[in-house]
């Protein structure tokens, strides 16, 4: 079975797929539409550079020499709206530029909040992602996780939580005891 080839081509400036018909006859090789073949120079370059950046930040993972386009392009000052697009995903990232030494820096959490803050959305999200964490922490080494174990598999937990929250989550009783909760759970599922 062949793949199906869709209708039209896609332009590279804009990011569109579009009919045959809005692409000229030089226009076909070049992968640009007419419209922005009529655009003046410049703008063309800022919105390829605009369109690049838009497939680098969705894409996941990351590669590092994705990071440091994100960079290059987050310093460039000569493509503001190029500039401002990749600065949205370096802080999506959790990264941000220094305005005095032009620098990547991550962003450091001044606020900080514990698990009983939390909303209980988020507290859910935590709990379903502490259960995945512990078994695939299980199936991986065959063995129930220690102290230790638990240690670093809730600092992953309130790392990840919060890159995405964007205050800092620290380590109270009520989430060790609902890790304690999971695994007691876990455990009467094995047997």
């Amino acid at each position: 079975m062949t793949k199906k080839k869709r209708p039209g081509h896609f332009c590279r400036i804009c990011g569109e797929r579009k009919s045959n018909e809005a692409f000229s006859g030089k226009g076909h090789a070049k992968h640009i539409c007419k419209q922005c073949d009529a655009l003046p120079q410049d703008r063309k370059n800022e919105l390829q550079i605009v369109n690049r950046i838009g497939f680098v930040g969705e894409k996941y993972p990351k590669s590092r020499n994705d990071w440091d386009l994100l960079e290059k392009y987050a310093k460039n000052n000569k493509y503001p709206q190029a500039k401002e697009f990749a600065l949205f995903y370096l802080n999506m990232s959790g990264r941000q530029i220094s305005e005095a030494t032009n620098k990547i820096e991550k962003i450091t959490h001044t606020n900080t909040v514990t698990f009983s803050e939390l909303d209980e959305y988020t507290q859910e999200d935590i709990a379903d992602d502490l259960y995945e964490r512990i078994t695939v922490f299980f199936i991986k080494k065959s063995y129930l996780p220690e102290s230790k174990d638990k240690l670093k598999i809730l600092d992953k937990v309130c790392k990840e939580v919060s890159k995405g929250y964007g205050d800092q989550l620290i380590l109270d009783t009520r989430l060790e005891n609902l890790f304690d909760e999971i695994l007691k759970s876990i455990i009467t599922d094995l047997e």
